[in-house]
């Protein structure tokens, strides 16, 4: 009995072992929500790992146990997100924070944040309380990267109204017409709203339905709401398409003031009975080319490697050694060009309650001219007085070390010449 009970024991652990060792990555619905274009939508396989931002000097961790978030690694938001930039061939940025042991992204692909736009992320229509390395993502999960994410602009969902999927939660990405047959359809939107608070879900009126164009190269996507083809959606939220040949149509909503809606890939059939061929090749589940193997190995130009890992670095330079040139101020943009000592390789920021938010990485140490632009009442006050005067806060992160701050107030003059 021992003997069997042995067996047994280690027929279990073989098992276990075996299943741990060739555990499937997770099929996780990507969708990034770029500034004027949808960068990427699909299914797509992917698991937790380390991932790199383009201005990094290092790998960092991104599998669901960062800062202690779960004790077993999984896919994630940010990762899942990058793979399916890789699909496409793009990479993205961000600034690594060692005290959330977690990345802020700063861009995907070709947009990047703004003085006032900042990516946001969401996991079935609701904001995460973690970061996008934190969060352990789920087989079918939806995960949304939207670019103005707090800008108080409602999400859209665009449906079939035959679909019950439950809001704010995806809706199914595919729905099913005859030719020249009516296809109800749904514009509702949502807050996402997270930790389980009250959400408002309300339908959309004007909200515009229109064909998506799909661009061969980049696999980005526009709404073509200029299209005869787009209708609006009535009062309640409702609209009727329909489609005079069979084939795949591509439908998207869209309204000022909202984030665009997600895709819906609909399947028109030949009247009578038949097909409408085979899915779209980027509506199937797609798998990410592989990781690099080493990229500790190859930094980017001008970077040094960590030496002690994630958020462990040089010592951060005293405040004293930032200093600030003089000033160029234009009077229809109000940009100045502002000139900083820097001491070595590092992420420089600038940053202000009057002057938009500027970064620029830094590939060693010297003078560093940065273009900063002035806002709001500053912008009027340099306009009519010809000067004004900012409060201008500097950030620097040096290689694989933590940020150091310095503010100054500094008096732009229209004119003025750089020194």
């Amino acid at each position: 009995m021992r003997a069997v009970a042995a067996g047994i024991a280690a027929l279990v652990l073989f098992a276990l072992a075996v299943t741990s060792a060739g555990a499937a990555p997770t099929e996780v619905r990507v969708r990034i929500e770029g500034n004027t274009k949808t960068l990427f939508e699909g299914p797509i396989l992917t698991e937790g790992h380390d991932v790199r931002a383009a201005s990094d000097v290092a790998s960092r961790p991104c599998d669901g146990t960062n800062n202690g978030a779960h004790s077993q690694p999984s896919a994630t938001p940010t990762a899942a997100s990058v793979d399916a930039m890789a699909i496409v061939g793009e990479d993205f940025d961000g600034e690594w924070y060692s005290g959330y042991d977690d990345y802020f992204i700063t861009r995907w692909g070709p947009d990047h944040e703004s003085g006032s736009a900042f990516w946001g992320v969401l996991v079935n229509g609701a904001f995460t309380s973690v970061g996008g390395c934190q969060f352990a993502a789920q087989a079918g999960d939806e995960v949304l990267w939207a670019f103005d994410a707090f800008g108080s602009r409602p999400f859209l969902r665009l449906a079939s109204a035959a679909d019950s999927s439950p809001m704010p939660g995806p809706a199914l990405p595919t729905a099913t017409v005859e030719e020249d047959e009516p296809l109800a359809l749904s514009v509702k939107s949502s807050t996402g709203a997270m930790d389980g608070a009250p959400e408002s879900i309300q339908p959309v009126d004007s909200a515009l339905v229109a064909p998506v164009l799909t661009d061969a190269q980049s696999g980005y996507q526009e709404v073509q709401v200029g299209d005869p083809s787009t209708v609006a959606t009535a009062a309640d939220g409702t609209v009727s398409v329909s489609f005079p040949t069979p084939g795949w149509y591509r439908l998207k909503a869209a309204k000022s003031g909202y984030v665009r809606s997600n895709r819906l890939d609909v399947c028109v059939e030949p009247g009578g009975g038949g097909s409408c061929g085979p899915l779209p090749a980027d509506a199937q589940v797609r798998t990410p080319p592989p990781q690099p193997s080493s990229p500790e190995s190859q930094p980017p130009s001008g970077h040094a490697a960590a030496t002690s890992g994630p958020g462990v670095g040089p010592t951060p330079p005293p405040l004293s050694s930032f200093s600030f040139g003089r000033v160029v101020s234009n009077a229809k943009s109000g940009a100045a060009l502002l000139t900083i000592s820097v001491p070595g390789p590092g992420r420089l920021t600038v940053s202000g309650s009057k002057v938009k938010r500027s970064s620029v990485w830094v590939g060693g140490a010297g003078d560093v001219r940065l273009r900063v632009k002035t806002k709001g009442k500053a912008l009027e006050r340099l306009r009519r007085n010809g000067r004004v005067t900012v409060a201008v806060k500097v950030s620097f992160s040096p290689a694989g070390g933590a940020a150091t701050t310095a503010q100054r107030k500094v008096v732009l003059k229209l004119g003025e010449t750089a020194g």
